[in-house]
């Protein structure tokens, strides 16, 4: 009955789990710790901490950036397929990349980067 007892006092641990972060951000968080906890008194901040803190100043502008550097040429260009089939009617993505070549093209360019925020370099 003892041990019974004892194992319900024991309490439980915080679940940990590990990232993967490169070098450089590696680097950036431990300078900035070592800045944090330049300080006489007081518990050492760890980096869970800066981060969890980090996170909570995220804007939904800051995620929206994210999201439109992730994504790729390709991606940019099937956005734009979507827009012209809303404007246009459906399409193929062959009929589409023949679009693209046409010197009407720019004009939906102009047209859609007014209502909708898409950074397209057509070279």
């Amino acid at each position: 009955m003892r041990t019974e007892k004892a194992k319900s006092k024991i309490k439980s641990a915080a679940k940990m789990s590990s990232q993967r972060i490169d070098s450089e951000v590696k680097k950036r968080t431990e300078a900035l710790l070592k800045l944090i906890n330049n300080k006489t008194v007081g518990r050492k901040v760890r980096a869970s901490h800066l981060f969890n803190f980090a996170l909570g100043l995220i804007t939904e502008g800051h995620i929206n950036m994210l999201q439109t550097q992730s994504l790729t040429n390709e991606d940019r260009k099937e956005l734009l397929r979507q827009k012209w089939t809303e404007m246009y009617g459906p399409i193929t993505k062959d009929e589409f990349t023949g679009i693209m070549l046409t010197k009407g093209f720019s004009d939906f360019l102009s047209v859609t980067n007014g209502s909708e925020t898409l950074d397209v370099r057509v070279c």
